[in-house]
């Protein structure tokens, strides 16, 4: 092909890209071009249209069917183009499955070198057949075309977030979607990240050192936290009015609060100061409670609250603003769900940075860690006090600043993982997070498209990776038991392997002299070391954001490899090798329908023999193996002790309301929490069942839904749509009620003596941060998920690791569809989800996906 053209997958690297082989289909197949998708101008010649359309996902409307399935892959596949240089060329068509239907791929044949003065009008034309879709789609369907239009936009809004600086520059240029291109300063970025990684290191000192003041993050409000635009616009009105400046009355840039802001101001808008008008424009400035109704929240901030509460921090609004607005100031936070924090007014009989200083001297037992403000005398003021804590300047794009270098123009931190296509990284990649909480939900793709490009594996691929992955571990198992094995005490050689790092085993937590303790007795008798483990539970598949059907998958079966390899390298140092006693908890704690739990232990059955650890592994039910055992209590009391209990707490928590102001409430409850020393306490619990509980799926989007409500399912704030209000105030109160039950139930098992389930054999924690003496068991190294409580997914070294399904599917992952997994309720779940990268072009497993499976060796 000629003047550089060529066809996509002989673009360098562009078939290995992630999304681009999700989304853009480089070899022709059934489709239709986008011209003829929405050509013609009645809904006669829209024939092919109607047909595309004709059968949604369940729940979905013909409106959401277009923009998954035809904008967001456009979309897609031309930034992904862009970001290497490329763009389509010629006919641009979607591709068409059976009937006549989507699939969510677009087809381009052929490519072209992307220059600045071709990709303006390249999006121009884009754009424009997006308006020509939305009027056919209009035609079509009945819905109104602005709507289906505002749908687009979103999609493109959405795909043109968190850019790198490359991406954001191939964009440049006059267009329709300069609007929407959003890039993330990688200095801003740092910086925001800095504070956050401060934070989580001394909220680990704090859990592992008594004493060690919290930290503390002090934020100012207005031109900081809060963009007061329309007060700082009416106020230069008004001054341009009493002066006749026309410039004044609509400007371009805005003078920020500060004198050191008005001359960069004033040049910016190309005036002549004329003396006092700074003092006339401050004195301008309203501050009554109304006027402050109309101010901005900063981009990202209240995300970066909840980074900051996440990792630990106690957060501040630390403002000049006088205690007289401090009422109006407090209802404006709270509608927008940050009236939790703490807020500190000031006198104004006294300086503002004199008293911010004071102020954050009242807050016993913390430490300042970081500050942020747009004042440069606040801000020295602050590093004078607090010299070790980091003061960030605060620049807001929309204001003059006192030119100040470094700092930060708004809260906005690009999210973890780092977005896929978008020009930062092109491998898919696991979130590493321990918590659902932890990670952006609002900001990832659901991708639903991607469900449909599953790989069916057939029943000899599933068994060949069992069978790899069985042999590779039981191998290095060997091995490893075979290093240790020259040891002469016997105790001190298991202690050696059970602690050795492919198990995760914490030699602090689980010394020697508790393997003396413990272990002497059996290998002196020649019997098998037996271990006691609370676990499996259930697939958490409730949101389906963590899991999307409630069956084992690889991640399960992995735990139980990891059983095998430990008990092959004990064997070679205490030939009796081991016993795992697994106790399910299923329904113990929380209740779940019968048959939910039957099911999942009945494949967990499957999985125990099909890796050949029959003999090594038996699962008993809970309450079964209490009933059982002598110094157990009596199962009858449980009802009774369980009510008194739970009557405690309610009691305890009387006059809470969790749907009022939910994060203030739930410390109020962290402070009049009942619990016994060395029981889990309510705030902490209440946090992990949060995203435990059930929510119906309600369209064809099996992650959609439960993404609304779990972006942050504290914010319960007016401009919050009343749907997702109500269902996340249904949802508190479900988590509030049900970490009451959990908790209930923990003091009834400390009532019925349970503890003496694990005094006959060691006890194996799958803790992060074990009880000492216990023997910290880590399933799948790397991993800070429990195998139940996320999905089975490959890292980058093929190895078995669990992440949540909503982060994976952002990330790229495709999923494998197991022969033995039903589809329930219209979902499959998968058994795997994979890198791209091991599947061929043709979607199956390549070799290395079916035979090189292995555990993390640490």
């Amino acid at each position: 092909m000629g003047d550089g053209l060529c066809r996509p997958d002989e673009v360098p690297g562009l078939t290995d890209d992630v999304l681009l082989r999700s989304y853009c289909a480089t070899a022709p197949r059934n489709r239709i071009s986008l011209a003829e998708l929405a050509g013609g101008d009645f809904a006669g010649d829209v024939l092919d249209l109607k047909r595309l359309i004709a059968d949604p996902p369940e729940g979905w409307t013909a409106r959401d069917h277009l923009a998954e399935f035809v904008v967001r892959p456009l979309l897609i596949t031309f930034r992904g183009l862009l970001a290497r240089g490329f763009l389509p060329v010629g006919e641009i068509a979607v591709e068409l499955g059976a009937e006549s239907s989507a699939t969510g791929r677009i087809v381009v044949e052929e490519v072209g070198p992307a220059t600045a003065a071709s990709v303006p009008p390249a999006i121009a034309a884009l754009d424009g057949w997006l308006d020509e879709l939305a009027s056919a789609g209009a035609l079509v369907t009945g819905d109104e075309r602005d709507r289906i239009r505002c749908a687009f936009d979103e999609v493109v809004a959405q795909e043109l977030r968190n850019l790198s600086a490359e991406t954001a520059a191939a964009l440049a240029g006059d267009h329709p979607w300069q609007r929407f291109v959003h890039v993330v300063d990688a200095g801003q970025d740092e910086v925001l990240r800095r504070v956050v990684q401060l934070v989580r290191e001394r909220s680990a000192r704090c859990r592992r050192e008594s004493g060690v003041p919290r930290p503390l993050v002090a934020i100012d409000l207005d031109f900081c936290a809060l963009q007061p635009e329309q007060r700082v616009r009416a106020a230069l009105r008004r001054v341009g009015e009493a002066h006749g400046i026309a410039e004044f009355t609509d400007p371009d840039v805005l003078p920020g609060l500060y004198r050191a802001c008005w001359p960069s101001f004033v040049e910016r808008t190309g005036l002549r100061d004329r003396d006092g008008l700074y003092d006339e424009y401050r004195r301008s400035i309203a501050w009554d409670g109304e006027s402050l109704q109309t101010d901005d929240l900063a981009p990202g901030i209240r995300q970066y609250v909840r980074d900051l509460e996440h990792a630990g921090a106690r957060v501040v609004w630390l403002t000049g603003r006088r205690h007289r607005v401090r009422a109006a100031t407090e209802e404006f936070l709270a509608d927008r769900g940050l009236g939790h924090l703490d807020l500190r007014t000031s006198d104004p009989d006294r300086g503002v940075a004199e008293q911010k200083v004071a102020s954050l001297r009242e807050f016993r037992g913390c430490e300042l860690i970081a500050a942020f403000d747009d004042s440069a005398a606040n801000r020295a003021a602050l590093s004078t006090a607090f010299p070790d804590a980091l003061v960030v300047p605060v620049r807001s794009q929309l204001f003059t600043s006192d030119g100040a270098a470094g700092g930060i123009a708004t809260f906005e931190s690009l999210p973890t993982p780092v977005p896929l296509g978008r020009g930062h990284s092109g491998e898919a990649r696991l979130s590493h997070v321990t918590s659902l909480g932890k990670l952006r939900v609002g900001e990832l793709s659901t991708r639903p498209t991607v469900w449909a490009q599953g790989v069916e594996l057939t029943a000899e691929e599933q068994a060949r990776i069992v069978e790899s992955l069985v042999a590779d571990a039981v191998t290095s198992g060997r091995r490893l038991g075979e290093e240790i094995a020259s040891e002469a005490d016997p105790v001190r050689a298991v202690w050696q392997v059970i602690t050795a790092k492919p198990f995760g085993a914490s030699r602090s937590a689980y010394p020697l002299a508790a393997a003396e303790r413990d272990l002497r007795g059996s290998i002196e008798a020649g019997e098998p070391i037996r271990f006691v483990v609370v676990g499996p539970s259930l697939k958490q598949d409730g949101s389906r954001l963590k899991a999307l059907g409630g069956l084992p998958d690889l991640a399960e079966l992995a735990m139980l490899v990891r059983l095998r390899q430990l008990d092959e390298a004990v064997r070679q140092v205490h030939p009796p090798g081991v016993r795992v006693r697994a106790l399910t908890d299923a329904s113990h704690f929380r209740f779940r329908e019968p048959q939910r739990c039957e099911d999942y232990h009945a494949e967990f059955a499957h999985q125990v023999a099909a890796v050949g650890a029959a003999d090594l592994v038996a699962v008993e039910d809970f309450d079964d193996a209490a009933d059982a055992h002598p110094n157990c209590g009596d199962r009858t009391q449980r009802p009774e002790l369980l009510e008194s209990h739970c009557e405690r707490y309610e009691s305890a928590f009387a006059g809470l309301d969790i749907r009022r102001n939910p994060r203030a409430v739930l410390a109020e409850a962290a402070t009049l929490d009942p619990a016994r020393p060395g029981q889990p306490r309510f705030a902490d619990l209440f946090r992990s069942v949060l995203h435990a509980v059930d929510i119906p799926c309600r369209s064809g989007d099996p992650l959609a839904w439960s993404q609304q409500i779990y972006e942050d399912p504290f914010d319960l704030a007016r401009d919050v749509p009343a749907e997702v209000r109500r269902a996340r105030s249904d949802l508190l109160v479900s988590a509030w009620n049900e970490t009451i039950t959990y908790l209930a139930n923990k003091h009834v098992d400390a009532d019925l003596g349970y503890e003496a389930l694990w005094q006959d054999d060691v006890r194996m924690s799958l803790s992060i941060r074990p009880t000492p003496g216990r023997l910290r068991f880590v399933p799948l190294g790397g991993s800070g998920v429990m195998p139940w409580h996320g999905t089975a997914a490959l890292n980058p070294n093929n190895e078995v690791a669990v992440d949540y399904a909503i982060s994976l599917v952002d990330q790229g992952f495709r999923p494998l569809y197991a022969p033995r997994i039903p589809t329930r309720q219209g979902l499959r779940q998968p058994w795997l989800m994979t890198p791209p990268r091991l599947l061929d072009r043709t979607g199956r497993p390549t070799e290395p996906l079916l035979t090189r499976i292995r555990l993390r060796p640490k």
